[in-house]
C-alpha cells in the first residue's frame, strides 16, 4: 500500500511539474506576441473613434486579426487565461509587445517626419520659383521705364526724362531755400524787436 501511496505521489508530481510545453489549443508564446501587438493597435484605434460610428469598423479589424492568426476570439481568450497563470511568460511577452509598438510608433515617426520634410523642401523650391518669377517682373519692369525714358515734348523736340525730373527738383529745392530765407529773417527780425 505504501509503494501504492508513493508511486501516486510520483505521477502526481510529474504531472503537476510542466515540462515548459504549452498546451493544446493554446497560442505559442511568439505567435501570442504578435496577436496582442494587434490586438492593442487595434484598442487604440478605437480609443480615438467615436463609439457608436466605430463598432463595424472595430468588429471587422477584430476578424482580420483572427483570420491573421488562425484563431478566434476564444482561442486568444484561452491564451490569455494560461499566460495569465504564469506571470513570468506573460510579463517577458508584454515587454516584447511594448517593445514592438515603440518600434511602430518610431518608424511612423520618422515617416512622417520625412514627409513634412519633403512638403518642406518643396514649399521652399516653389517659393524660390516665386521669387525669382517676381524679381525677374521687377526687372521687366525697370527695364520698361529705363525704355521710356524718353518724353516727346513736342513733336520735333525730344527730352530725356531724367533731366525733367532734375528740374523739378531743382525748381523743388530753390523753393524751400527761398522759404527758408524768408523764414530766418522772419526769425531775427522777431528776435530783434
Amino acid at each position: 500500500m505504501k509503494s501504492l501511496l508513493l508511486l501516486f505521489f510520483i505521477m502526481i508530481f510529474f504531472i503537476a511539474c510542466d515540462s515548459g510545453r504549452t498546451p493544446k489549443g493554446i497560442i505559442a508564446e511568439k505567435e501570442m506576441i504578435d496577436v496582442l501587438t494587434d490586438v492593442h493597435l487595434v484598442d487604440g484605434y478605437a480609443s480615438v473613434m467615436y463609439a457608436d460610428s466605430s463598432r463595424n469598423a472595430i468588429a471587422a479589424l477584430y476578424m482580420a486579426i483572427y483570420k491573421k492568426h488562425n484563431t478566434d476570439s476564444v482561442g486568444i481568450r484561452k491564451s490569455l487565461e494560461y499566460y495569465s497563470r504564469h506571470p513570468d511568460e506573460l510579463t517577458v511577452m508584454y515587454e516584447s509587445v511594448n517593445t514592438k509598438l515603440k518600434a511602430l510608433e518610431k518608424r511612423e515617426t520618422d515617416l512622417e517626419v520625412a514627409k513634412q520634410l519633403k512638403e518642406q523642401a518643396k514649399f521652399d523650391k516653389e517659393r524660390k520659383l516665386q521669387d525669382l518669377k517676381n524679381k525677374l517682373k521687377l526687372d521687366s519692369v525697370r527695364n520698361d521705364s529705363l525704355n521710356k525714358q524718353y518724353i516727346k515734348i513736342d513733336t520735333f523736340k525730344v527730352v530725356p526724362l531724367k533731366r525733367l525730373f532734375l528740374q523739378d527738383v531743382w525748381k523743388r529745392e530753390k523753393m524751400k531755400m527761398k522759404l527758408d530765407s524768408i523764414t530766418k529773417d522772419s526769425l531775427k527780425n522777431a528776435r530783434i524787436k
